[in-house]
Formats: C-alpha cells, sequence, structure tokens
C-alpha cells in the first residue's frame, strides 16, 4: 500500500501544479490556456467538482455560456451540497437567460431563482447568497418567483446576519426605488457605524461614482484603500474618481496599469473594466491613440463591454 501511494504522488503533484498554473492563466486574463489546461485535468479527474467549477468560470469568460452551465451542473452532481456551486450555477443560469428567447428566458430564470434558494437552504449564512437573492427577487417578476416582499424579507434576513451589510441592503432596495437621498444616507450610516469597515467606505464611493459625485467618491475610495490598500476594487475606484476629475492623472494611471499586470479574480475588477479606465485616464491626457487602443483591449476580453465600445465609437 505505501509503494502504491508513492508511486502516486508525483501524478497527484502534477495535477495540482497544472491547476495552480490554470488558476494563474486566470488571473492573468489568458482565459483559453486556462480552459485548455483545466479541461486536461478534467479529463484525468472527471469526479473533482473543483476543476469543473474552474473550467465553468473560464467559460463564463469567453463567452461559452452553454458550457459553463454544463460544467457547474456537473460540479453540483458531484457536490450536491456545495452551496457555492449552486450559487454560480444559478448565476450561469443567469447569463444564459439574459441572452436567451423569452420562452427560454422563462424557463432558465425559474432555474436561477431555484439554485440561489437552494444555495440559501445550505449556507444560510452566505451574504454573496443572500446579495444575490436580494437583487434577483428586486429585478424578476412575481412569475418567475421575484417580488418586493420577498427582498424585503432578504434584507432583513442581512440584516440579522451582518448589521454591517444591512445598510448596503437598505440601499439596494432604495435604488430601486430611485430614492437616491435615502440610498447615500444608508450608505453613510454604515460609514459612522462602522468606520473601520473597508467595505462600507467601498459601497459608498461607489455609490458616488455612479452618481457622478466623483470628489465625494474619490474621498470615499482614499478611506477604503487606507484601510486596505490591497483592495483591487478600491484602487479603482479611487483611479476612476481621479480621470473623471482630471486630477492627479499620472498616479491614477500607475495604479490601473498595476491593476491591469493583475492578477485579476472573481470578486476582482474586470479586466475589461480596467482597461476601460486606463483608455479613460489617456483620454484625459490628450492621448488619443493610446486610449483607442485600451478601449480595443477591453473588447478583446470582453467584445460585448458597451462601455468600451461606445467609448472607441465617440473618439474614432
Amino acid at each position: 500500500m505505501f509503494l502504491l501511494l508513492m508511486a502516486l504522488l508525483p501524478g497527484v503533484a502534477v495535477a495540482r501544479e497544472g491547476f495552480e498554473k490554470a488558476k494563474e492563466h486566470y488571473g492573468k486574463g489568458e482565459y483559453r490556456q486556462a480552459s485548455t489546461l483545466l479541461r486536461d485535468l478534467a479529463r484525468s479527474d472527471p469526479k473533482n467538482a473543483e476543476i469543473r467549477f474552474w473550467l465553468s468560470r473560464t467559460h463564463t469568460r469567453l463567452r461559452e455560456w452553454k458550457e459553463a452551465v454544463r460544467e457547474l451542473e456537473e460540479a453540483v452532481k458531484i457536490e450536491p451540497r456545495n452551496a457555492r456551486y449552486h450559487l454560480w450555477l444559478g448565476r450561469a443560469y443567469g447569463d444564459r437567460a439574459s441572452r436567451a428567447f423569452f420562452t427560454s428566458a422563462f424557463s432558465l430564470a425559474r432555474k436561477v431563482v431555484r439554485e440561489f434558494e437552494t444555495a440559501r437552504d445550505l449556507a444560510p449564512e452566505d451574504i454573496d447568497v443572500r446579495f444575490d437573492l436580494l437583487e434577483y427577487y428586486l429585478q424578476a417578476p412575481g412569475i418567475v418567483g421575484g417580488g418586493k416582499d420577498k427582498a424585503e424579507a432578504e434584507a432583513k434576513a442581512i440584516a440579522g446576519i451582518d448589521p454591517a451589510k444591512k445598510f448596503i441592503a437598505e440601499a439596494t432596495l432604495h435604488v430601486k426605488n430611485k430614492d437616491w437621498e435615502k440610498a447615500e444616507t444608508s450608505l453613510l450610516r454604515a460609514t459612522v457605524d462602522y468606520p473601520h469597515h473597508t467595505s462600507a467606505h467601498r459601497d459608498l464611493a461607489g455609490y458616488r461614482l455612479d452618481r457622478k459625485d466623483y470628489r465625494g467618491a474619490l474621498d470615499s475610495g482614499l478611506k477604503a484603500l487606507g484601510l486596505d490598500p490591497k483592495s483591487t476594487s478600491s484602487a479603482l475606484l479611487v483611479a476612476s474618481a481621479r480621470v473623471r476629475l482630471g486630477v492627479q492623472l499620472e498616479e491614477a494611471e500607475r495604479s490601473l496599469a498595476a491593476l491591469a499586470a493583475g492578477p485579476l479574480h472573481d470578486g476582482d475588477p474586470s479586466h475589461e473594466e480596467v482597461h476601460y479606465w486606463i483608455g479613460q485616464c489617456l483620454l484625459a491626457r490628450g492621448e488619443t491613440a493610446g486610449a483607442r487602443a485600451a478601449f480595443e483591449t477591453a473588447l478583446r476580453f470582453n467584445p460585448e463591454y458597451s462601455r468600451a465600445r461606445d467609448a472607441l465609437a465617440e473618439i474614432k
């Protein structure tokens, strides 16, 4: 038995090395290379749910929607009690639904909420699951499981799980109602009650950036970055606000270049978003050719990224 185990160890090490290499490619935005490695690993170890999960993520990045769903369905079959896999399967169904004809979209939407609710049942304390359900209930019509009452109940549940997150849940409800003042008040309250929480300042910065309060976004983003200098999301918010204000553009460009170098994983800004802001920064500095190249790079990462497409159209 010992000799058999020793004989198997080199293969395990090679597989682990290949898996880590695939994730490295993913973080750099090299999704095709990651997909190739992960497909080979899945063939060698077809019952490894985590490999299936990562393979699905590469399919999503490559806009291979059916394949992304297929791999996550396999992951869920292998580990049916893994809430994370159910959450991402719901998201994958959502990606397909947003690009499907009405009849197919209707069926897929029901699958989205089924998977989200399954994830919630398996991991009721998981805040990511709760927020995905909150958003779904707010956006989807009742015929496919949505509803304001359900959303409000989910927001209340979030407050019970993580009091610091109750304010972003409240703000999400206010944004749906286009009550901008109440939304900002909720987010401001989070920074007062939880001044040392990076996410409180980051959420406020993101909201202010969306509302074109660039000075406020910069102030909140800097506070978030001060609390967590490694936060890629905070770094992008600060750089974006500087670009919109036309201040400290060299610092913004350096920060964006560092982000573009990666790695960027799920939960970080996307590669296309970072390159879009590089383009906007270069435009603000009068470097049209460089901006065009940055927008084109963003579209290579995601041909559906409308912000880069629109920006490119404006300078051609």
